[in-house]
């Protein structure tokens, strides 16, 4: 079987990597990928020059020129892969949901795909938890119940699959049914991927993941930032099997960010300098044999009894580093391929990397859609 995928949102290339993982290049072709971000585009074509990348606002797309895009093939399925703007569903956001205008364009999309010559034998769509709970979500599976797809829905964390980082995703996958079949839409949120068995109880340490070449001064909290999100950090070492999700905030604030690594083995963080205050426990994580000295997005923090200059002297000597970008890309399931232009910053590639895909569970999520696991 050979398919015809579509690429929204499509970011710097998340699902292409996924599906080049999965499939041998013969089997499939990404005929046309949308994103707005020209940073991303950038990125996007330079690890996919021969992918042709519309840099639009998706509130413009016509069914006539979608339609002229995709093309009718007879020997092909069509698969759409989306994953539309989050920030009006996350938990960090205002949450308005559908009265967000960044809801607005894949809104739009669900009301033009009826009007395409053929509809999508496959979508997928990806997005932050709470996602499941939105009017967004419900006035798109009224699109797949009108049409004849069956609908799977699941809440799935990287480190369910063998990945030291927590990033707990809303997946949906949807297939098209055979012509007069009535429409298989539950509602049902699952927590695992039937058939997926899970490599190992316990993530393997990040040092598995980490560069070997790079130096705390590549990545070093500065001073300003130590200073303003000093107690609201959280701290991993190497031989850790657990870290927080990296947001495009990372680097820029340390709450809900993404974890920071501790380079100095001799110093203990569990020395009484840290007081768990709020959560008990930290989703994603599983070495949590020592206290936390801060917060992450699993709703968890910490307070600091130290004060002052103790406290500075105590973080400095823990010779804190953040995680580089081919780090976090390593951890997100990049392959050893991909890469960035020189042209985009630092700060440029952790937004990029913070907006994107865990290339490794979208693969599987994949698979388990384009392998008819998903049939009855």
């Amino acid at each position: 079987m050979k398919y015809k995928v579509c690429e929204f949102y499509s970011g710097i290339g998340g699902y292409h990597l996924a599906l080049s993982s999965l499939l041998p290049s013969h089997s499939f072709e990404v005929i046309a990928a949308f994103e707005i971000s020209g940073n991303a585009n950038t990125a996007y074509a330079h690890n996919f020059p021969k992918t042709p990348v519309f840099e639009t606002n998706l509130c413009g797309l016509t069914a006539t020129k979608l339609g002229k895009i995709m093309k009718s093939d007879n020997d092909a399925e069509t698969v759409f892969v989306m994953s539309p703007p989050c920030q009006p569903f996350t938990r960090q956001g205002a949450r308005k949901d559908d009265q967000d205008a960044r809801s607005d364009s894949v809104l739009h999309l669900f009301s033009i795909f009826p009007e395409l010559p053929n509809l999508p034998d496959y979508i997928v769509i990806e997005n932050v938890q709470g996602f499941e709970n939105s009017n967004t979500r419900g006035k798109i599976l009224e699109f797949f119940k009108e049409h004849g797809y069956k609908v799977e829905e699941f809440l799935l964390n990287s480190n369910q699959f063998g990945i030291p980082n927590s990033r707990l995703r809303y997946y949906l996958m949807a297939r098209r049914l055979e012509s007069g079949s009535p429409s298989e839409v539950s509602g049902e949120i699952l927590r695992s991927l039937p058939g997926y068995i899970t490599p190992s109880p316990t993530p393997p340490p990040l040092s598995e993941f980490l560069d070997p070449t790079t130096t705390q001064e590549e990545c070093e909290l500065g001073e300003k930032f130590l200073t303003k999100w000093g107690k609201l950090l959280d701290i991993v070492t190497p031989s850790d099997n657990g870290s927080c999700c990296f947001t495009k905030g990372y680097t820029v604030k340390a709450e809900g960010s993404g974890s920071v690594i501790q380079q100095n083995p001799s110093t203990n963080l569990s020395r009484p300098c840290f007081v768990q205050t709020r959560g008990a426990g930290r989703e994603g994580r599983t070495n949590l044999s020592r206290p936390r000295p801060m917060a992450d997005n699993c709703n968890s923090l910490a307070t600091c009894e130290l004060s002052g200059s103790e406290f500075e002297d105590h973080m400095r000597s823990l010779n804190l580093r953040f995680f580089s970008p081919s780090e976090i890309a390593r951890l997100h399931g990049y392959p050893a391929s991909f890469s960035f232009p020189e042209s985009l910053t630092l700060k440029q590639r952790y937004k990029l990397l913070g907006n994107g895909l865990n290339v490794a569970v979208v693969k599987r999520v994949l698979e388990y859609l384009l392998s008819g696991e998903s049939e009855p």
